[in-house]
This record gives structure tokens, C-alpha cells and sequence, in this order.
């Protein structure tokens, strides 16, 4: 067997073509990892679905993606979003209920990129979610189901005038 010799013209075919293939290459984990905290349903077989679901899209993406399922029970969710947020480190996603963002606006990060793609493929969301999504003009969470309700204030005006002595009409 006979030893080839370097040239200079191989080497420089050899790295234009390793350099050419290089975006077309995609390792098993090529996107990256993600950490996610989610609440701990407790509907049986909702973890299920919705761990499912993030890998499948994980699978497709390319991403080693963890997920947590943390307890409301106590405010453990809670306390965890505001003590990673303080802490400027843990999980890359936390799921929260809506109302929790306000409090949390200046720790994490503004959403709008991700709020604009969704608007622009979905349309606005509802006057209730924005209110509590946005704060300071920035998004500051990305609307979700799980463990998210609007809670609209349910009461009948004509007692409330009759028993508090207000008429919330005329405020």
C-alpha cells in the first residue's frame, strides 16, 4: 500500500468540503438541552400527555429537553419561579399561572419575540390575557392552558346596590 502525499491542493479541497458540508450536518443533539418546570396535574394521565407532547417536539427539534413536575401544593410552583427568578439561574421554562407575571416582571425575560410569531400566526389574544401578560409594553409571559384562568368577577349589580348601598354602573 502506497503512502499518499499531502498537498497543499488537498488539503484546501479537503477543508472547503468539510466546511461546506458543516450546515448540513445535524448531531443527535444539535439544538441543544432545555430544563422545564411545569405543575404537577392533578387530573391522572395529564403529565402523561403533555410529557408526551414535549418530546415528540424534542425528537423533531433536536433537543434534550427535561421536565419537572412541581406541586402548586403549598405554592411550591410558585415559590420556586420566584426564587429561580431571583436567583437568576435553574429550570430555561417555568410554567406559571398568568396572574403570577406582574409580580415577576423585572426577573424574567420579555417575550415579545416569541408573543409576535404567536400573534402573527394566531391573531391577538383576548383584552384579559394581554392585561395580565404585558406589563411595561413588553410581554413578559406567553399565554398557556395549564393551570392559567382569567377569573372574571361573577356578581349581581342589583344586590350589590341593594346590600353595599353602590352602584357599580355608575363608576
Amino acid at each position: 500500500m502506497g503512502i499518499s502525499r499531502l498537498t497543499r491542493r488537498t488539503l484546501l479541497q479537503t477543508a472547503a468540503s468539510t466546511a461546506l458540508a458543516v450546515p448540513f450536518m445535524r448531531g443527535a443533539h444539535a439544538a441543544g438541552k432545555l430544563s422545564v418546570a411545569v405543575w404537577d396535574h392533578w387530573v391522572p394521565g395529564a403529565n402523561d400527555v403533555l410529557e408526551k407532547l414535549c418530546h415528540e417536539w424534542a425528537a423533531k427539534e433536536k433537543v434534550d429537553v427535561t421536565i419537572d413536575f412541581v406541586t402548586s401544593q403549598g405554592d411550591k410552583l410558585m415559590l420556586m419561579g420566584a426564587a429561580e427568578g431571583q436567583a437568576r439561574s435553574g429550570h430555561d421554562v417555568i410554567g406559571q399561572p398568568g396572574w403570577y407575571g406582574a409580580a415577576k416582571a423585572d426577573l424574567w425575560e420579555p417575550a415579545d419575540d416569541l408573543m409576535a410569531t404567536l400573534i402573527g400566526k394566531y391573531g391577538k389574544p383576548s383584552a384579559s390575557v394581554e392585561y395580565l401578560g404585558k406589563q411595561n409594553v413588553h410581554w413578559i409571559a406567553v399565554p398557556s392552558i395549564p393551570n392559567t384562568l382569567t377569573l372574571p368577577s361573577v356578581g349581581r349589580i342589583d344586590l350589590f346596590k341593594q346590600y353595599v348601598g353602590l352602584d357599580l354602573t355608575q363608576m
